[in-house]
């Protein structure tokens, strides 16, 4: 689906811009994640150059940079050859990201822009062209990553930046951006999408409700994505293992709930969000359950876990459920112990229910 019909008044902005010939050298654009703030970056510099999506790799007047390892870029730069491993890798991912724009794709784990990748950049972004440049930064705040170097060298860039050139920074996380580089930029909020705009989406997909998906997904591409791959009867088990193992059911529950746990967050980070995500939302659903709010879909299997739930764990303060799972995640991001912080939130939610 087209960006223009999932963010229509972000674009309608954009649009103007361009039409009026007023592109300015930098822009900052933020939002949630699962906003499509990516692909609304890369139809952006389409406008702004002419340039068909399929058009953008190898692209003189095209910069694309994402985070990844210093050593990759330094081989990338080196001798980009046909034949060479990174030079593959990085033509493979820009064409995966350009033909699904709205799908969200790494490059590596790191969580850094390296300096090489800005020293490449003032390398090769002064020259004549014929036609506009655009640089392209997705998760721009992993400029700021250690000791900043690469924001640094970004910000002297944009203090004297080259003719018609516009720099495109995106971003979840708009407080991690360098406020030197953030005042130096037009900021776009890209909002959470709106569920009237995900019907053409949602309705292709064959697992869920409308109501339910946008439940679960809060409207989040990247969710909607994951969850084509789980049926209901799938999110009914992972709700059924969460509450075995917080209510101590078996020895057995507590153990195999913390072993799936582990092994999605070693193998396939994004599901083991996912699955805390989806423990969450029913997590809400039930709290709704509990002061009378009216649920915004309809799914017996889902809601009768609620009710069951409620009459057997009166006491339960589904609030402190809640915050540890956010606790947990917190824990994991500051790169505690992950067996730990998970039984420790085992532990801590147990206790939540007297």
């Amino acid at each position: 689906m087209d960006i223009s019909k999932l963010q229509p008044d972000s674009w309608s902005h954009i649009q103007s811009i361009v039409s009026k010939d007023r592109v300015g050298n930098a822009y900052l654009i933020h939002g949630p994640s699962g906003s499509g703030k990516e692909a609304f970056a890369l139809q952006f510099c389409s406008l702004i150059t002419g340039f068909k999506l399929n058009e953008f790799i190898n692209n003189p007047d095209i910069f694309l940079i994402v985070p990844g390892d210093s050593d990759f870029y330094k081989k990338l730069f080196k001798s980009s050859k046909m034949d060479q491993k990174e030079y593959q890798e990085w033509n493979s991912y820009w064409k995966e990201k350009l033909v699904f724009p709205l799908k969200k794709n790494k490059l590596s784990n790191s969580k850094r822009i390296p300096i090489e990748v800005l020293k490449n950049l003032k390398k090769n972004i002064f020259f004549k062209s014929e036609h506009k440049k655009v640089v392209v930064i997705f998760d721009a705040h992993a400029l700021s990553e250690g000791s900043a170097e690469s924001a640094n060298a970004l910000l002297k860039i944009l203090e004297e930046p080259p003719n018609s050139t516009s720099f495109l920074l995106v971003t979840d996380s708009i407080n991690n951006i360098v406020p030197t580089i953030a005042s130096r930029c037009q900021t776009i909020n890209i909002p959470r999408i709106k569920s009237e705009n995900l019907l053409d989406i949602i309705n292709r997909k064959k697992n869920f409700d409308v109501d339910i998906l946008s439940f679960l997904s809060n409207n989040n591409l990247e969710k909607i994505d994951l969850l084509d791959e789980y049926s209901k009867d799938l999110i009914i088990d992972i709700i059924n293992k969460y509450i075995d193992c917080i209510q101590y059911h078996t020895a057995e529950s507590v153990s195999l709930f913390c072993e799936d746990m582990l092994l999605h967050y070693n193998s396939k980070r994004e599901i083991f969000h996912l699955e805390l995500d989806i423990i969450k939302k029913w997590l809400e659903c039930t709290s709704m359950i509990r002061e009378s709010i009216t649920i915004p879909f309809h799914w017996n299997d889902f809601t009768d876990l609620s009710q069951d739930f409620l009459a057997n764990n009166e006491k339960a303060n589904m609030l402190d459920l809640l915050k540890e799972i956010e606790k947990c995640l917190s824990n994991l991001k500051s790169n505690s112990a992950p067996k730990i912080s998970i039984m420790n939130m085992i532990i801590n939610s147990h206790k939540s229910l007297n």
